[in-house]
């Protein structure tokens, strides 16, 4: 009877341990919200630097992704290559990527050079860890001062990085001390739980400042801007007429540009146009919009287009100026013309609650058609290395949304909204 209790209860105990390493650290979705008062909190709502990403339990929510993205450092730089942010200092914590800890942050100036990251390390391996590094002298567990070179073009830069453990936290820093005692524009407080934040301090990109929350809504996965209002979206993005990919932007004025933009709009079809380029192939069906007497977007590769093509055909629908690559696609972009005025009129006015930047696209036939693209430029020695990486870019970002049916994201100001919505993801 002992013999069978003993046994028994050594099955329990390893079922708890399999239950505890399960629930710990075993790659699942898993939602949690910042502790009001604590370090990730306040170093979120101190306005201190630029952007600031918060993940709860990022070993397990990213580790859930790993079946979908070959590479989630590379995931993560491209996404901020595309949106013009530094990408996320992520150190290596030992043997793991990413600290298993029950929620990360990760701050830095837009210009990448100062950051700050926290992780709250589990308590048992956060004192091995420390224990680890003590007994290999290896300051990035123990903590220390740790040296970093980087290639910056032919030159090679060197910069300080400060490791230490305060109460629990794990922590790596680099360049002045931010002052974690006053709260800049939004807070941490008060956030429901979610499956990440990303904090602005500043409008990037055009994108409002604010904390933009990832949630599941209805059951698909969400980004949303805290506090802001209703996203639009326009019915003729769903079914099956809807274009490939339809952009929209409104007009703005970057810090950069001499002039204001105008606002302009481009979609992209399905079905294969009529104007081949050469090494490129057949272009698929695209059309662009731009008020009349301005340009601010232009056909891809529509350079080589002039080259190869004497006349693009071109027409005036809902007050928009269109230029297509073939005559199907002119059709189809004069029947989308009033659509897209109800978001952005071509002439730039009535700005209140108006588009600042819209994306509709179906990920499949986008992914295929975008690496089509970049395949064929590949090809043609007069387009620059620097586009051709932007469309690898968007490569990398489709790769894993493939499974989804549909893909929003829209922008607006006065008032201030932003949805990022996957529909129908496997």
């Amino acid at each position: 009877m002992r013999r069978l209790f003993r046994v028994a209860l050594g099955l329990l105990l390893l079922l708890l341990a399999a239950g505890y390493i399960l629930i710990s650290y075993w790659p699942r979705e898993r939602t949690g919200a910042p502790e009001p008062g604590s370090l990730p909190a306040r170093l979120l709502a101190s306005g201190e630097y630029g952007a600031c990403l918060w993940i709860p339990f990022p070993h397990q929510n990213l580790g859930a992704l790993g079946g979908s993205i070959d590479d989630p450092a590379e995931y993560l730089a491209a996404a901020a290559r595309v949106a013009e942010l530094p990408a996320p200092v992520m150190p290596s914590f030992g043997p793991f990527a990413v600290p298993p800890s029950r929620e990360i942050v990760a701050c830095s100036d837009l210009d990448g050079e100062r950051f700050f990251l926290v992780a709250r390390v589990y308590p048992g391996l956060a004192a091995m860890a420390r224990l680890a590094g003590r007994l290999a002298d290896n300051p990035w567990l123990e903590g220390g001062m740790v040296r970093e070179t980087r290639g910056r073009r032919a030159e090679v830069e060197e910069r300080l990085l400060r490791v230490a453990w305060r109460n629990g936290f794990w922590t790596v820093e680099s360049g002045p001390k931010p002052n974690l005692r006053r709260q800049g524009k939004g807070s941490a407080a008060g956030f429901p739980p979610s499956l990440g934040i990303l904090h602005l301090q500043r409008e990037v990109s055009d994108f409002p400042a604010g904390d933009y929350v990832l949630q599941r809504m209805g059951g698909e996965l969400a980004v949303t801007l805290a506090g802001g209002g209703p996203a639009p979206e326009p019915p003729t993005v769903a079914g099956g007429e809807a274009p490939v990919l339809l952009a929209a932007a409104g007009p703005a004025w970057p810090a950069d540009s001499p002039r204001p933009l105008p606002p302009a709009a481009m979609a992209l079809f399905d079905a294969e146009g009529g104007l081949k380029l050469g090494p490129i192939g057949t272009l698929p069906g695209a059309a662009v919009f731009n008020p009349p007497g301005g340009r601010r977007w232009a056909l891809p590769a529509r350079g080589l287009a002039g080259l190869l093509a004497r006349n693009l055909p071109r027409g005036n629908a809902a007050g928009w100026d269109i230029v297509a690559l073939d005559a199907a696609s002119l059709g189809r972009a004069e029947a989308l013309a009033p659509a897209i005025s109800a978001l952005v009129p071509p002439a730039g006015d009535g700005l209140d609650g108006r588009l600042v930047l819209g994306l509709w696209l179906r990920p499949r036939p986008a992914l295929d058609l975008i690496t089509k693209l970049r395949q064929g430029f590949e090809k043609v020695p007069l387009i620059e290395r620097r586009q051709v990486a932007g469309w690898r870019d968007w490569e990398t970002l489709l790769g894993p949304l493939a499974g989804c049916d549909r893909i929003s994201l829209a922008a607006t100001r006065s008032p201030s909204s932003f949805l990022l919505r996957l529909h129908g993801c496997d």
